[in-house]
């Protein structure tokens, strides 16, 4: 199996990293515009393999060409991020035509990898390449709302002071502030909320501040740490395993909206299938009016992250 990763910052980097343990991949190809950069990269993780549990993969600096077989492409490349910026949306003008060339690019080398965007916005980063490029649409996805659902399920089990892997939670929508936590459907070890709270005795949780919490974390991250990188290249590494394994999981991922809560003309995070070949189907899933009316908004804002990218390609 053959990884292509291109772009190569501090999410790329971890990537790298945190791939080589995964046991999926015998070649890596790693591609950035700074050639320097992606040459020091690939070359300080393979001398990672000189010590015990990293396996020996072929990781090298390369190209567009070299992208003609790989399995998987993942890209996170990106304009630089700002730690005060408003929010991601603020990347649009800058990696709009930056996504659409690269995405070109590999569909010119090939149609049959699985894409995977983590560029910001990556819910209008997601259409746009679907939109601009003649490529199987089934392979391109946006790791989406799996970094907001991870931070759901740690800010509940934190309330509850209870391992995260017990909270049953998951979020849609876009990948910003118009997250929409599905409170609906959130369990503790398969208990509704109102089940658990009374059966262990705790302090009802308050569902707003939580909210309020879930995309607010990850710009307090990025002011303090100066960058994100560590749940999002978990999360990444995690949707290649799925796919590459053929778990048949379904996941919070993005990806153009066909009619779903009629929606149309947007990407955004839904309940998807993926297999080996990428998304099989996307769920709609019954959702309280609130959830509904919040998902409505979120169409409307990530349509104008999309109308903005058109607008500077």
């Amino acid at each position: 199996m053959k990884l292509g990763l291109i772009g190569i910052g501090h999410v790329g980097s971890q990537i790298l990293t945190d791939i080589q343990y995964e046991n999926l991949f015998s070649e890596i190809t790693v591609i950035d515009s700074n050639e320097n950069l992606a040459y020091g990269e690939a070359l300080d993780h393979v001398h990672m393999q000189g010590l015990e549990n990293v396996n020996h993969i072929d990781i090298h600096r390369g190209d567009y060409a070299d992208l003609q077989d790989a399995d998987v492409i993942v890209i996170s490349a990106s304009a630089p991020m700002d730690p005060n910026m408003p929010d991601r949306v603020a990347l649009t003008k800058d990696n709009a035509s930056l996504v659409t060339d690269i995405m070109q690019r590999i569909a010119q080398v090939t149609q049959s990898a699985l894409v995977i965007f983590i560029t910001n916005p990556v819910d209008a980063m997601t259409y746009l390449a679907q939109d601009h490029v003649d490529y199987p649409k089934e392979k391109i996805m946006g790791t989406g709302t799996l970094l907001e659902s991870a931070r759901f399920r740690t800010l509940i089990a934190q309330h509850y002071q209870i391992d995260p892997k017990s909270v049953n939670a998951f979020v849609i929508g876009e990948h910003g502030k118009n997250a929409v936590p599905v409170w609906s459907k959130v369990t503790i070890f398969g208990m509704p909320i109102a089940e658990y709270e009374k059966l262990a005795n705790v302090e009802p949780i308050d569902q707003q501040a939580i909210t309020d919490q879930v995309d607010k974390v990850a710009f307090d991250v990025l002011k303090n740490k100066g960058w994100t990188s560590s749940t999002v290249s978990r999360a990444t590494t995690s949707l290649i395993r799925h796919l590459l394994l053929n778990e048949r999981s379904i996941l919070p991922i993005t990806a153009p909206l066909h009619g779903e809560y009629d929606l149309n003309h947007c990407a955004m995070s839904l309940p998807t299938l993926v297999d080996k070949n990428g998304i099989v189907e996307r769920y709609a899933i019954e959702l309280n009016e609130d959830e509904t009316r919040r998902v409505k908004d979120a169409s409307d804002y990530i349509q104008s992250a999309i109308q903005l990218g058109q607008e500077n390609l």
